[in-house]
């Protein structure tokens, strides 16, 4: 029998199930220039293991969140969690590259049913101006994550083996489950018993044509997509590049979370009192700024530790000030469909978020360029996206 979870569980469980997708994503990158050797193959098709996980969590949101809206939040999330843990499972038996990228692959899947689930939840249970400021603590929580897992992604291959970290994600998921069937009481109050695809391409069409979702939709995922193009190829760059061991590279990764917490942190004390669309602008301009750095010195032609991390921190921390009050913007929108609200949020996220990997991919050499021209590209169009906002009321900006 499930239990209902005080406003401050909820705050924790929610920060746990994003959490699965940023522990899939990040543990295993220390493992990425091994697994070449391993497998007998190139950077590119490694790569491919993070690339088709971002795009696979991307288009299975579409079919998520609307599932939550019309069962449940609890019944979805436990289904994906088997998934996940079933796949994690895989992963750590493949044999070959092309099985661990089929892994990944289903493994998003299930993934996806955490941050997807997470996001409906908060805005099940707070309104906007107090669930962006819920999505900044839960990010101030999450910031340990990126920073932790590759960490002890680090340790465990060097340890154990990178088959070794598939098997400890496996046991977060069972871990999760369990404490979901047993606390998790349904938060979704306005179930959509009747609705079928009819209702569903209605509700994507709905979302599509409002111009407030779109603009915070597109502008957080921009900004989110930029960040990745760092996640993907920093392994690449700071293990191949400058010579960083895996240990080395998961404490040098680690450093821009501090960003991230420090821009949560201002989002939590001033988004509800200088507005959601402020705190925007703000960390839009720290984004600019940032990648104006990156650039200068890669024109300069410097390029080590410090004119790398330094920036991306900020870069960071700009994604501290936009996400939460995006993502809060985002669902409000439409809130009687937040689940389907979520999953298209989550799929522009994942999906800019693949692209970039992707991109940088294709272009990487042997300079930190192709990144660069990543991340400014995706922080050029958040910019753009969110100069095409509607003008709403003070009431609604948490002013």
């Amino acid at each position: 029998m499930n239990h209902r979870l005080s406003d401050g569980q909820i705050v924790a469980f929610v920060t746990v199930l994003i959490a699965i997708a940023q522990l899939s994503t990040s543990i295993y990158l220390p493992s990425l220039p091994a697994l070449v050797e391993v497998f007998g193959t190139d950077a590119a098709m490694v790569q491919l293991t993070f690339t088709v996980y971002m795009l696979g969590a991307a288009v299975s949101q579409l079919a998520v969140g609307p599932l939550s809206d019309r069962f449940g939040r609890r019944p979805v999330l436990l289904a994906g969690l088997a998934v996940y843990v079933l796949a994690s499972v895989l992963a750590a038996l493949a044999p070959t590259v092309e099985a661990l990228i089929a892994a990944r692959l289903l493994q998003s899947i299930g993934a996806t049913a955490g941050p997807v689930v997470g996001r409906a939840i908060v805005r099940d249970c707070f309104d906007r101006a107090h669930g962006a400021r819920v999505m900044a603590n839960v990010g101030m929580a999450l910031a340990v994550s990126p920073a932790v897992a590759p960490l002890i992604g680090a340790y465990v291959h060097e340890s154990l083996g990178w088959r070794a970290n598939f098997v400890l994600v496996a046991a977060f998921g069972v871990t999760i489950a369990v404490i979901s069937a047993l606390y998790l009481a349904e938060t979704n109050r306005n179930i959509q018993a009747g609705a079928g695809v009819g209702a569903l391409a209605r509700n994507y069409g709905l979302l599509l044509r409002s111009r407030a979702f779109l603009v915070y939709a597109m502008t957080t995922s921009c900004v989110f997509g930029g960040m990745f193009a760092f996640l993907g190829e920093g392994p690449f760059l700071l293990m191949g590049l400058l010579g960083a061991s895996p240990k080395e590279y998961a404490l040098l990764s680690a450093i821009p979370v501090g960003g991230f917490v420090v821009g949560s942190a201002l989002t939590s004390k001033w988004t509800l009192r200088i507005g959601i669309d402020r705190m925007i602008l703000m960390g839009l301009a720290l984004a600019v700024v940032s990648v104006a750095v990156l650039i200068g010195f890669a024109v300069a032609g410097v390029f080590n530790f410090a004119v790398l991390i330094g920036p991306v921190t900020m870069v960071v921390m700009a994604m501290g000030l936009v996400f939460p009050n995006g993502t809060a913007g985002a669902l409000s929108a439409h809130p009687e469909i937040a689940g389907t609200a979520s999953a298209l949020l989550g799929f522009f996220q994942m999906g800019f978020a693949g692209l970039a990997v992707l991109v940088t991919s294709i272009l990487t050499g042997e300079t930190q360029i192709p990144m660069i021209a990543v991340m400014s590209g995706a922080v050029a169009a958040a910019v753009l996206s969110f100069s095409l906002r509607p003008e709403l009321p003070p009431r609604v900006v948490g002013v």
